[in-house]
């Protein structure tokens, strides 16, 4: 069972999105477990204080390094296992799905959710913590990005998705985007009256033509809005 620990000055926002569908069945299931420890209770003076202003000066407050390293000694690891600590933060290395893939195998991943306008960053270097952004953009604090960093994971763990043999074909899995998806009904009359119909290929029963229509179909779609990736699969087949 992979274990996260959440450092959160909101533990109330947990499990959230991840209490629902086939991430909240595996929760119950005990496939993972999330603990959420209350930045809060290491506080300092009455008010428990864990943020204070910047030197140098600046807007916004910093998370303060000694509550951020009282909070990660309260759970530090005694039973040696494969386990990482990760700050989730704009200015990190971007996440992907293979970095996922390699998280989804430890034992224990430690998060540390920052707030604010950032944390101390003598607690990332001394303690370290792995600096990990889930987008070129800024979110108010970091439960949300690990909510998705947790999913990415969880759902790459064997027994979680009705469909593993899915995993082989989704988007990133060969540095190609996934190919598109047609269900029922066959032909859609739209609101109007224009109709529209499944490519013929999908309903031949043909398997070969339409596994190589699929191959053409997320080549083409990476080709259109994802050219580095074709770039990064050229170059692994080299």
């Amino acid at each position: 069972m992979i274990k996260f620990k959440i450092l959160t000055a909101y533990p109330e926002m947990f499990p959230g999105s991840l209490n629902h569908s086939l991430i909240g069945k595996a929760l119950k299931e005990n496939i993972f477990k999330i603990d959420t420890i209350n930045l809060h209770d290491f506080g300092i003076d009455n008010r428990k204080s864990i943020d204070d202003e910047p030197f140098g000066g600046g807007p916004g407050m910093i998370l303060r390094p000694d509550v951020v390293e009282k909070a990660l000694l309260s759970i530090t690891n005694k039973n040696h296992l494969n386990t990482t600590k990760i700050y989730l933060t704009p200015s990190g290395t971007l996440l992907n799905q293979r970095k996922l893939g390699i998280l989804s195998k430890l034992d224990e991943i430690i998060i540390l959710c920052g707030r604010f306008e950032g944390i101390d960053q003598r607690a990332i270097d001394i303690l370290g913590f792995e600096e990990v952004s889930i987008g070129d953009y800024v979110l108010a604090g970091g439960e949300i990005a690990a909510q998705v960093l947790l999913e990415g994971c969880i759902r790459l763990i064997p027994g979680v998705l009705g469909h593993p043999e899915s995993l082989l074909e989704e988007s990133f899995s060969n540095n190609l985007l996934e190919y598109p998806h047609y269900t029922r009904p066959q032909v859609w009359e739209d609101s109007q009256g224009n109709k529209h119909d499944v490519p013929e290929v999908l309903i031949s029963g043909h398997h070969d033509n339409i596994k190589k229509w699929r191959k053409n179909k997320s080549v083409e779609k990476t080709k259109k809005v994802r050219t580095d990736l074709l770039i990064k699969r050229e170059q692994k087949q080299d």
